[in-house]
């Protein structure tokens, strides 16, 4: 079970479509930085089966808390950030 985390808008990046090909059964998404614009981007609708995370503060900072694509993404605080990161393993970050 993988962690990824794409940090990096989908408009201005590949790193979400890199990480969407990497996706495994068992897998979770965590969107933080710029990479919680996906929560605008159609490509987070055919993620039916992954866990999706959102950093709150990272959402709220640039005003998308309430832009969800889906209604399953999770938003999340620091420390539930930091209990992801113990419950999966490996932990790879999409920045490209």
């Amino acid at each position: 079970m993988t962690l990824h985390i794409v940090s990096k808008s989908p408009f201005s990046s590949q790193a979400l479509y890199d990480c969407l090909q990497s996706l495994t059964e068992g897998d979770a998404l965590l969107l933080l930085e710029d990479g919680v614009y996906a929560l605008k981007h159609q490509a987070l609708h055919d993620l039916q089966e992954t866990k999706v995370y959102c950093l709150i503060a990272d959402s709220e900072a640039r005003g998308l808390q309430n832009s969800s694509a889906i209604a399953s993404v999770e938003m999340i605080d620091d420390a539930r950030w930091v209990q992801l990161c113990t419950e999966y393993n490996p932990i790879v970050s999409w920045f490209r």
